[in-house]
C-alpha cells in the first residue's frame, strides 16, 4: 500500500461531517488508548455499548476519558461524542461514536474495497480457520478474534484496500448479532464453518443455533456463495452453495501421520490436493478443508493457499505445546465446548507416548444451558484410551462420577482456587497434558502459565 490508510479529511467525509479537516495521514485505527501509536485514530467508544449490542466486557468508563492519554501516545484525531476540553488534535464529533463513527468508516471502507471478502462464523473453530485463510498471499484477517461489534468494523477500517483478499470472522453474544455484522461487511463468500450446541443458554436449541449461522447469508449479494459443511441444512439462502466434508465437493481423500505433522490429500472440485498440516489434529483437518473451500468459492486458486497450511500455526490457547520438565502441555483453555472438547481428546489419543500417560485436565463447559449435566457426562464415551482425568468445575463433577478409579486423577470445585502445583504433583516425565475447558475455567485464571511455572519448580 503506497498510500496511507486514511487522511483525517476522508474520516470526516465519511462520517459526514462539514467543515475543514487536515489531509494528515492515519495508518491505525483503535478503540483502546494502550494500543495508540503516532499516527493512530482514537475511536472513543461508550463503556456501555450502544446500537442494542451487549459485551461481557462493559466498562465502567467511557472511552473519551482517555483522550488525552492517546493524544499523548500519538494520535492524529479522534471520534468523540463532543469536544473534550485541553485536545489539541483534531475531534470529530458524532452522536454516537459506535454506530455514527466506527460503523460509519467501517461502512466506508467496505465500499471502497473491490476485491472478494470472506465472511465466517462458527460455533468452534472459526479463529483457527480464519488464520489458515489469511496464510493466502496478501491477505487481510481479523485480528485476534475481533468478531464482535467493535472488532468486526475495527477489521474492516483496518484492512489494506490493495489486499488480494479480506478475511472477517463474526461472532455473537445476541441473536441477529452475526446478520448486522454480515449486512455491515458485504462478504462476496459466506462461510459457517461448523453448527455445535455452543450458546445453548442464550438460543435455546440446536436449530435456534443453526439459523443464527447461516444468518451470515444475510449480507450476501445475489450472486455470493455461501459455504457450508456437508449435510447442514441452508435453505434460507437461495442462492449457490459449496460444500465441504464427507462425500462434498471438497472433501478429505486420505491422511497420514508423518512426524508430528499429517501429510493430507483433498479432492477440490475432482482435483486432489496434497499438502500437510502441523499439527495434524482431526479438527484442524476440517478447518483446512473450510478454508480451501471458501478460497475456492471465491474464485481464488485453491493450490496456492494449501501449500502454506503447513506453515500456519497454533493460537494461543488453542492447542500450543510446550516440554517443561519432560512433561508436555498443550494448553487449549481459551474455550470449550462439546465439539472442541471432544476434538482435543481425539487429538490426545492420537498422540504417541512413550514411557508416560494421556492426561486431561478438563473444566466446565459454560453456556450449555439444562442439558449442560448430560454434555459434560457424554464426554466419557470419548476417554478410552486416555490415562488419566481430572476434573474441574461443577459441572464437571458429573463426567468425574462416572470415571473407573484407575483413570480418576481428582476433581476441584473452583476454578479460581485450584493450584497448579497440586496437579503438577500428578505429573511425571513422559506424560502428555491437555488442559481444555471454557475460557473462564483456566485461560481468565491464567492456569497453563501457572502449571509451567510449578513443572519448572518441581523439575
Amino acid at each position: 500500500m503506497s498510500g496511507p490508510l486514511w487522511t483525517v479529511a476522508e474520516v470526516a467525509r465519511a462520517l459526514g461531517l462539514t467543515g475543514s479537516f487536515p489531509n494528515t495521514p492515519i495508518d491505525f485505527v483503535t478503540q483502546d488508548s494502550r494500543l495508540v501509536k503516532p499516527g493512530s485514530l482514537f475511536v472513543a467508544l461508550s463503556g456501555t455499548p450502544s446500537g442494542g449490542f451487549i459485551s461481557s466486557f462493559a466498562s465502567a468508563r467511557d472511552g473519551w476519558e482517555f483522550a488525552d492519554k492517546a493524544q499523548a501516545a500519538g494520535a492524529v484525531a479522534i471520534i468523540v461524542p463532543h469536544e473534550i476540553a485541553g485536545i489539541s488534535i483534531p475531534q470529530l464529533i458524532v452522536k454516537d461514536t459506535l454506530i455514527d463513527g466506527l460503523w460509519a468508516l467501517a461502512h466506508a471502507a467496505r465500499a471502497r474495497f473491490k476485491g472478494p471478502v470472506i465472511g465466517l462464523t462458527g460455533s468452534a473453530g472459526k479463529t483457527s480457520t480464519k488464520e489458515f485463510l489469511a496464510a493466502y498471499p496478501h491477505a487481510y484477517a481479523s485480528p485476534s478474534s475481533f468478531n464482535n461489534f467493535w472488532g468486526v468494523p475495527l477489521t474492516l477500517v483496518n484492512a489494506k484496500p490493495d489486499a488480494s483478499l479480506w478475511v472477517v470472522e463474526m461472532g455473537m453474544n445476541q441473536t441477529d448479532e452475526i446478520a448486522r455484522l454480515s449486512e455491515l461487511t458485504k462478504p462476496t463468500v459466506a462461510l459457517v464453518v461448523n453448527v455445535q450446541p455452543v450458546h445453548l443458554e442464550k438460543l435455546g436449541s440446536l436449530e435456534a443455533i443453526r439459523r443464527e449461522k447461516i444468518s451470515i447469508a444475510q449480507g450476501l449479494p445475489e450472486d455470493g456463495v455461501l459455504v457450508v459443511p456437508a449435510g447442514l441444512k441452508a435453505s434460507e439462502w437461495k442462492g449457490k452453495v459449496v460444500r465441504f466434508g464427507e462425500h462434498a465437493e471438497v472433501h478429505e481423500v486420505t491422511h497420514a501421520p508423518h512426524g508430528e505433522s499429517w501429510q493430507v490429500v483433498v479432492e477440490i472440485g475432482k482435483k486432489e490436493i496434497a499438502f500437510s498440516l502441523t499439527p495434524g489434529a482431526p479438527h484442524r483437518v476440517q478447518n483446512a478443508l473450510a478454508a480451501l473451500a471458501a478460497i475456492r468459492a471465491a474464485h481464488l486458486d485453491a493450490a496456492t493457499l494449501a501449500i502454506k497450511l503447513d506453515r500456519v500455526g497454533i493460537m494461543t490457547g488453542r492447542g500450543v505445546e510446550q516440554t517443561v520438565g519432560g512433561v508436555t502441555v498443550i494448553d487449549d483453555s481459551f474455550n470449550g465446548n462439546p465439539a472442541s472438547m471432544a476434538a482435543a481428546l481425539e487429538s490426545l489419543k492420537a498422540r504417541p507416548v512413550t514411557g508416560g500417560r494421556r492426561i486431561a485436565v478438563l473444566g466446565d463447559m459454560l453456556e450449555l444451558g439444562s442439558d449442560a449435566p448430560a454434555y459434560h457426562k457424554d464426554l466419557a464415551r470419548y476417554l478410552a484410551g486416555i490415562d488419566g482425568v481430572y476434573c474441574v468445575g461443577p459441572l464437571m463433577k458429573h463426567l468425574h462420577e462416572l470415571l473407573p478409579a484407575g483413570q480418576n486423577l481428582g476433581w476441584h470445585d473452583d476454578p479460581a482456587t485450584l493450584k497448579a502445583e497440586a496437579v503438577a504433583g500428578l505429573l511425571k516425565a513422559g506424560d502428555v497434558v491437555v488442559v481444555k475447558g471454557s475460557k473462564k475455567m483456566f485461560w481468565v485464571n491464567k492456569f497453563v502459565p501457572a502449571l509451567v511455572a510449578a513443572l519448572q519448580a518441581k523439575a
